[in-house]
């Protein structure tokens, strides 16, 4: 069914979907406060891992990334949402795919195209930033690739390789001292505070057109302690509760709609 959210309190559209556009996607002041790290991984070339449970924001967060420096002219990057590499080779040719290089038949001369690819990025005044998701999926064998890309040097670190996954990541950099030993920045995404779910769900709401509240103060405290502080926890309640209003003649999420849709 069509939702009416043009007719709706002044929505544009849903402001909790799945698919939402990663301009509606605020970072939150825990990432925000972590830009500063970011920032020196890109300067001075290395190793990022950010982890975190299962809807925390990491995935968000890369997609927001990429596109924060896909714009950048200085940078070449590529985004690869699930790196379940399987073998070097396979995140050797997955990379290289990804940065727009061809397949080739050997792990050694995929590996020289990517340096080749490296080299001629850094002689253009660029950098190459490799953003790897669900990186607790890959084999322990496709960290060498990640080493190998860190040892090539052309002058400067070429390349900065930011890995987000689930905890069990760390166990899976640990089987490969090498590459762990060259973590320049190991961050973990802790739960939203009340004030940032509260920031998130208001950012949400004004790129949907909605500017006066949506939820009543008693109801938001209560989906926020539902929800453990889980970004898409929270989400995905405003999302009910919203479809909630949809089908009452209520003007606002209030606590007995907080009450009935984190029954469900």
């Amino acid at each position: 069914m069509m939702i009416p959210y043009r007719k709706f309190h002044g929505l544009s559209g849903s402001a909790f979907g799945k698919s939402i556009a990663t301009k509606r996607l605020l970072i939150y002041p825990q990432i925000e406060e972590l830009r500063e790290e970011l920032d020196c991984l890109w300067e001075e070339g290395g190793v990022g891992v950010i982890t975190g449970e299962m809807g925390m924001g990491k995935s968000s967060l890369a997609r927001r990334l990429y596109d924060v420096y896909a714009s950048e002219r200085s940078v070449d990057i590529c985004y690869i949402h699930t790196a379940a590499f399987r073998s070097a080779m396979d995140a050797a040719r997955q990379i290289s795919l990804a940065l727009g290089l061809p397949a080739q038949r050997s792990f050694q001369r995929q590996m020289e195209a990517l340096e080749d690819k490296m080299a001629s990025t850094f002689s253009s005044n660029r950098n190459v930033i490799i953003l790897l998701d669900d990186a607790q999926l890959m084999a322990s064998e496709a960290l060498e690739v990640i080493h190998r890309l860190y040892n090539f040097d052309y002058d400067a670190k070429v390349v900065q390789t930011l890995a987000f996954g689930q905890r069990e990541m760390n166990s899976l950099f640990e089987t490969n001292r090498p590459v762990n030993a060259r973590v320049f920045v190991r961050l973990a995404l802790p739960p939203l505070t009340l004030s940032s779910a509260l920031q998130m769900v208001l950012f949400r709401l004004q790129v949907s057109g909605r500017h006066d509240p949506l939820i009543d103060d008693n109801a938001f405290e209560l989906l926020y302690e539902k929800s453990q502080g889980v970004p898409r926890e929270i989400i995905r309640f405003c999302a009910l509760a919203t479809d909630f209003l949809l089908q009452s003649d209520l003007n606002m999420i209030n606590l007995e709609v907080a009450r009935e849709v984190t029954k469900l």
